[in-house]
């Protein structure tokens, strides 16, 4: 077993701009040690492009740096001539926390760290820390801008950026990877979102799936990788799903911006009570996809910067914040089923947003089409399934049944 140990941590990464790896470490370890209890298997998903480095003794040398880091919105825009192609490589939209912009910044600050030590991903760095197996999982591998369309780390990027290449190539979601103990460790498709599709359970033929918490992932499963020139310049992004399937979304601003302006406000209620007491007729909106949103100071005053009308209370700023979210979604609706060249009739919402019957009855009016809201735990759900199918008790074809037969809906139709 690895016993986790943090040997240095760089002297530019001021606290609060990494993640707290220690507490991470712990609540895996707490999971590992209840699985042994009950004889179950353990898997880790969670977001994407975020990464540690461990050395060939396998000890931490420096904790995952948060991906909203200002360093690696710099090296987005150092690389802005790069964007086509990396494109055409990738097939994943550039956003300035893509892993290639973060290993760009790291290579700046700590390029011995960078030369000398192995790099994971967020849950493939937790994954060796449990069971001691170096290993880049596909889902999370192909959100670091790095993976090539044909499933390998793409040799021409790493090269042009001068950038060590890995010592293993991305494998696939759903092997018993390694054990704890007598607990098995499953390769899960452990990017969160990669999960959490898997728990929408089966999609009917004119299905979307929008997964809802602090960001908002709208897309649908695809047959290939899309590279076009409008889908780059429409923000969609080709990511890896479970059994080598195609996610093709666009990342958009989820309720990060309303958790924030509600803390800000003070409001003594729930978010949910909060949007449900929204003044429904207030018609100040912000684009929740400015540059400036992405990590104020003060939420409050960004948006206050940038709404066409000042709300004057808390119901005003409830709905100014929903409907310009809500609205946000709705205009790219259309275009997804444009550019994926799959119509949508029926919008699947996942996520800690499908339990607001505020978000999810302004989304179906707003839209006209109807909105199948649930499961919450989607990700959760994804995450099980693959354990069940990986040590055995379940088949890989009976994954979205399952899901399926195991969760409950609710349906929004247009001005219902």
């Amino acid at each position: 077993m690895i016993e986790f140990q943090v040997v240095k941590q760089e002297p530019n990464t001021p606290k609060g701009r990494c993640w707290d790896i220690d507490l991470l470490v712990r609540f895996v370890q707490e999971a590992a040690e209840f699985a042994a209890s009950h004889g179950s298997s353990l898997g880790i998903d969670s977001w994407g492009v975020d990464h540690g480095f461990i050395n060939d003794s396998g000890e931490v040398i420096l904790g995952p740096v948060m991906y909203r880091d200002a360093s690696h919105s710099e090296k987005c825009e150092q690389l802005r001539s790069m964007r086509r192609k990396l494109y055409e490589l990738t097939g994943i939209a550039h956003q300035p926390f893509n892993t290639v912009y973060q290993l760009m910044a790291r290579m700046e600050e700590s390029p011995d760290i960078v030369r000398e030590c192995e790099w994971l991903v967020m849950p493939d760095l937790l994954n060796f820390l449990l069971c001691g197996v170096r290993r880049h999982e596909k889902t999370q591998a192909s959100t670091t801008q790095l993976m090539g369309t044909d499933g390998v780390w793409s040799t021409e990027l790493f090269t042009e950026l001068g950038l060590p290449f890995p010592k293993r190539h991305p494998q696939p979601s759903g092997e018993v990877i390694g054990s704890r103990g007598n607990v098995p460790i499953v390769g899960v498709a452990s990017h969160d979102t990669a999960s959490a599709v898997l728990g929408v359970g089966e999609l009917a033929e004119g299905d979307a799936y929008l997964n809802v918490g602090t960001w908002a992932l709208l897309g649908v499963v695809a047959e290939k990788v899309n590279c076009s020139e409008r889908a780059e310049g429409e923000g969609w992004t080709n990511e890896w799903g479970y059994g080598d399937s195609i996610r093709f979304l666009k990342n958009i601003p989820g309720f990060y911006v309303l958790n924030r302006v509600h803390e800000e406000l003070g409001v003594p209620v729930s978010i949910g009570e909060w949007l449900g007491s929204r003044s429904k007729g207030f018609q100040g909106r912000f684009d929740p996809q400015h540059a400036s949103l992405y990590n104020p100071e003060s939420m409050l005053e960004a948006c206050a910067a940038l709404c066409s009308e000042m709300p004057a209370d808390r119901a005003e700023w409830a709905q100014a914040a929903l409907a310009s979210l809500v609205e946000c979604i709705a205009e790219d609706v259309p275009r997804l089923a444009a550019t994926s060249g799959q119509p949508i009739r029926r919008l699947r919402v996942v996520g800690g947003g499908s339990r607001s019957e505020a978000f999810c009855s302004l989304l179906a009016d707003t839209l006209g089409m109807p909105v199948l809201a649930g499961p919450v735990e989607a990700t959760l759900l994804g995450n099980l399934v693959v354990q069940f199918a990986a040590t055995g008790s379940l088949g890989k074809d009976e994954v979205g049944q399952v899901v399926a037969r195991s969760t409950s809906t609710r349906l929004y139709e247009p001005g219902g």
